[in-house]
């Protein structure tokens, strides 16, 4: 599987990013504060109609990078659960338009 690429969209009023590995839309990342402050919120969903039932996952988080650190560990879930596992040396051929990464994914 790809790696989570995390997405900046450009047009919305507050700081969105649109999940994605490779073509798939895996989830999205929200800052839900209507103004800049030091404890902004965040939220983050995954939702994923993949097979039988849908895999969702979400909730919020104090920061970005929390928001990003629950995105990973919902993604590894779901491979668990699909029955996928990465492959070591595969990359991803597939760049994204616009890429911006949060501010530190660490």
């Amino acid at each position: 599987m790809a790696k989570l690429a995390f997405n900046l969209m450009l047009e919305e009023p507050r700081e969105t990013y649109i999940v994605t590995s490779a073509a798939l839309i895996v989830g999205r990342i929200d800052c839900i504060q209507a103004e800049p402050v030091a404890d902004q919120q965040w939220a983050w969903a995954m939702h994923l109609d993949i097979g039988v039932a849908p895999f969702r996952r979400g909730g919020n988080a104090g920061s970005a990078d929390e928001a990003a650190f629950k995105m990973r560990e919902a993604w590894e879930d779901w491979k668990v659960w699909a029955g996928l596992r990465d492959v070591e040396g595969a990359e991803c051929t597939m760049a994204a338009t616009v890429q911006m990464t949060l501010k530190s994914l660490t």
